[in-house]
């Protein structure tokens, strides 16, 4: 037997064990997250392609031209298209100072050319700095999911799963997008065809979309409606109406693309996936864009039901990308209080913990009160309570 006061510094030694496994468990989650969030500063997949007088001179041409390029693609991911312009203007000591690492993979060369596929990391906080300093808004959040529901209006009907359909065929062979809000195209299995059918889809049916959303786990479904008709011999047309279901930010919208002369139906639909993905992300951004670099603070308690559970709300809110900073002002054994300095307005705040499971609402209480104690802790109100969803 141990004596009652081995005893207790024993069962310490193992809750501080404990406490130790869980931070270890708690930064490799961190580091994952937060290599998600950091990976929407890499650019994957730029072709190179240069000639030269010689090799060693293609190679420099095309690596600059590369990194101007991956610029280019970033500015595209993170900035709505009305704002963009400025991968072309950025000098070349600015854009070297913005690179953070490549990769180059691939690599072929002649005695006067130079082909590579280049990846290249950019630094979050110089970019962020960068689109500070001229006033252009960003958003970095990224979206869940949203499936596409695909529908073509042919003279005589609707047509979903059956084939051929050119329009899904168009968002099946397109990637689900290197931007902020991946857009996932059905498959078509029996499973899709049993749960939603083409007149539910053309009616909006919430309840037979929702289920397709949750079988791809997205967070809503995109119904869009495409017709294809002949404007002039050779020469192509399609109208798309899109409505958006179980997607409350966003509201309908439609678009008209004409193809180029020769231009079949698959070239004239792949266009015009391209364009509903650009009229999304830019309302995604618009949404979900820092204007200012201006910090707000909000205080909030925490509920705590055990260690695990506190570090697991800890590390979320210090991922979320709008906040700079985040700072325990009390802690009981049941609730912890913080204060939180975020870029952006409440509401933007709020959709960004969204983005990690987290729930941010308003308590209704006036001064800030340490939890247990009901004692003033601060000037800053404590207005908001922080809860993971679903608990």
């Amino acid at each position: 037997m141990y004596p009652a006061r081995q005893k207790t510094a024993l069962v310490l030694l193992l809750w501080l064990l404990g406490a130790v496994g869980l931070s270890v468990i708690s930064v490799s989650t961190v580091a994952a997250q937060k290599s998600a969030l950091e990976d929407i500063f890499v650019v994957r997949d730029v072709i190179l392609d240069e000639r030269a007088e010689t090799a060693a001179a293609a190679r420099t041409q095309a690596l600059a031209k590369g990194q101007r390029e991956a610029f280019r693609r970033l500015e595209a991911r993170l900035i709505r298209s009305v704002h963009r312009g400025l991968a072309e203007s950025v000098d070349a000591d600015t854009l070297r100072f913005l690179v953070d690492a490549i990769q180059i993979d691939d690599e072929k060369t002649s005695n006067v050319r130079y082909l590579a596929n280049l990846t290249v990391e950019f630094k979050p906080d110089a970019v962020r700095n960068l689109f500070r300093f001229l006033g252009v808004p960003f958003a970095e959040l990224r979206s869940r999911p949203l499936t596409v529901a695909p529908v073509l209006a042919r003279v005589d009907r609707y047509i979903l799963w059956d084939d051929p359909n050119p329009w899904r065929e168009a968002w099946r062979n397109d990637p689900e997008g290197a931007g902020l809000v991946p857009m996932l195209a059905p498959i078509g299995d029996l499973s899709d065809l049993a749960g939603l059918s083409v007149d539910q889809a053309v009616a909006g049916e919430p309840e037979a979309l929702a289920q397709l959303a949750a079988r791809y786990g997205a967070r809503g479904v995109l119904v869009a409606i495409a017709n294809v008709f002949e404007t002039e011999p050779g020469i192509l047309r399609t109208d798309v109406v899109t409505v958006p279901v179980g997607l409350p930010e966003m509201a309908p919208f439609s678009i008209s693309v004409v193809g180029i002369d020769g231009d079949g139906e698959a070239g004239l639909f792949a266009r015009a996936v391209g364009e509903i993905r650009e009229v999304v992300e830019d309302e995604w951004k618009a949404a979900n864009a820092i204007t200012s670099s201006e910090i707000s603070r909000v205080r909030a308690a925490v509920p705590i039901s055990d260690l695990k559970n506190w570090v697991d709300v800890r590390v979320r809110i210090a991922l979320v990308p709008a906040v700079t900073n985040v700072q325990v002002v009390a802690l009981t054994a049941t609730a912890a209080e913080v204060e939180i300095d975020h870029r952006g307005d409440l509401t933007r705040l709020i959709r960004s913990f969204e983005r990690f499971d987290l729930i941010l609402e308003e308590t209704g209480l006036g001064p800030g009160t340490t939890p247990g104690t009901g004692q003033p802790s601060a000037e800053t109100p404590l207005t908001h309570v922080i809860r993971l969803a679903g608990s």
